[in-house]
């Protein structure tokens, strides 16, 4: 059980080199975006997690940050903060995910559609090239374990669930092999392996990391796979009165755990728009222990099918949950994964919207001090 061993209680470093748009000085130049890279993850926040009891972090990175087309490199400033995590993560005996957060032609949701990079071949060498430069510059570096994560939170649209079946019930899993996911993760292993034989490497799972979506994932021989999910079910009460979700903040509701749930399906009802999104959920009554380990079955039956271990890369509550709740719901779901031997990584450490600390690294609420005692 390598993968539940060395990285079963972690926690993410979004916002660093991913998701900086929305929190470096503005305008977006050079100068304010290197005063966000030196100053939003030091060596003390590191220690701190270390001290939390976490044996890893999940670092994500902005593809799209970090490659430089021209000169077909990696950009030396992003480089130096990954160097300086390893370094820190090292130091403070934590092991490390490294994940692609986003790159260009990836497009969130794109269940619908096939997106640009599963169908424009530039776009899916670009993808590729970028993991044969990271695996090149980093191949030297075996302490602390260090774990790739190809790509977050996929939208392959050629593998999308009918409507009336958003489990995937009815999948015929023998044709995996031709999704577009599937074909380009095996491309990106190969160039990967092609330099290292013996990375860890992460292969997520379509429907934006979502568990019932696994059983498409093609399962390989190469012992040093293993593959992820991510796990925010039900979104009324993790995502609830999010201010970036449309309609999180029209339903504006305090959600509990366990609450009854219902008027959230009445509101999509109302709001077919949105029915989609919510389709596992949209008929449940409540949000309580019951549902959490039904959801939870597919991660399940996976590692029951396939034999493989597998790794849950994003789960936390929003800020806008009542403190209690979200430990509630997040020590339930915890012990869950700790049953069943799946390693985790908690979203997120520090700011947007669920970080367990602000911008001043101040804690902004007590939630740290209930999940980490």
């Amino acid at each position: 059980m390598m993968l539940y061993q060395n990285f079963r209680n972690g926690i993410n470093l979004g916002g660093w080199l991913s998701q900086y748009e929305y929190i470096a000085g503005q305008p977006l130049n050079e100068e304010h975006v290197g005063q966000h890279l030196a100053s939003f993850i030091t060596e003390q926040n590191i220690a701190e997690i270390a001290g939390w009891g976490c044996d890893h972090v999940r670092l994500p990175i902005d593809g799209n940050l970090l490659y430089e087309e021209k000169t077909d490199s990696l950009r030396k400033p992003v480089l130096d903060k990954i160097y300086d995590c390893i370094h820190w993560c090292d130091m403070y005996h934590l092991n490390l995910v490294l994940d692609l957060h986003d790159i260009e032609g990836n497009v969130w949701g794109a269940m619908d559609d096939a997106m640009p990079l599963l169908t424009d071949k530039r776009l899916w060498h670009r993808l590729v090239r970028v993991w044969e430069l990271l695996t090149e510059t980093l191949l030297p570096i075996r302490k602390p374990l260090l774990m790739f994560e190809l790509l977050n939170e996929v939208s392959d649209a050629s593998g999308a669930y009918p409507a009336d079946d958003p489990t995937g019930s009815g999948w015929d899993v023998s044709g995996n092999s031709e999704l577009l996911w599937n074909r380009l993760a095996s491309d990106i292993l190969a160039a990967i392996r092609r330099i290292d034989p013996e990375r860890y490497v992460l292969i997520g799972s379509n429907g934006q990391n979502s568990a019932v979506y696994l059983k498409e994932l093609q399962i390989v021989s190469d012992p040093h796979v293993a593959y992820n999910f991510h796990f925010y079910d039900p979104q009324v009460f993790t995502h609830q009165k999010a201010g970036f979700s449309e309609e999180m903040s029209e339903y504006n509701r305090t959600v509990h755990y366990p609450d009854d749930i219902r008027s959230f399906s009445e509101y999509l009802k109302t709001h077919p728009n949105f029915q989609s999104k919510y389709r596992l959920v949209a008929r449940e009554p409540f949000n309580n222990y019951a549902l959490m380990k039904r959801l939870m079955q597919p991660a399940i039956q996976f590692i029951q099918d396939t034999g493989r271990e597998i790794y849950c890369g994003e789960f936390g509550v929003i800020d806008e949950a009542p403190v209690s709740d979200a430990a509630h719901w997040i020590h339930d779901l915890c012990s869950i994964m700790d049953d069943n031997k799946i390693g985790h990584a908690l979203w997120n450490y520090k700011y947007l919207s669920f970080g367990l600390v602000g911008l001043d690294n101040r804690p902004v609420s007590c939630l740290y001090k209930e999940i980490f005692g």
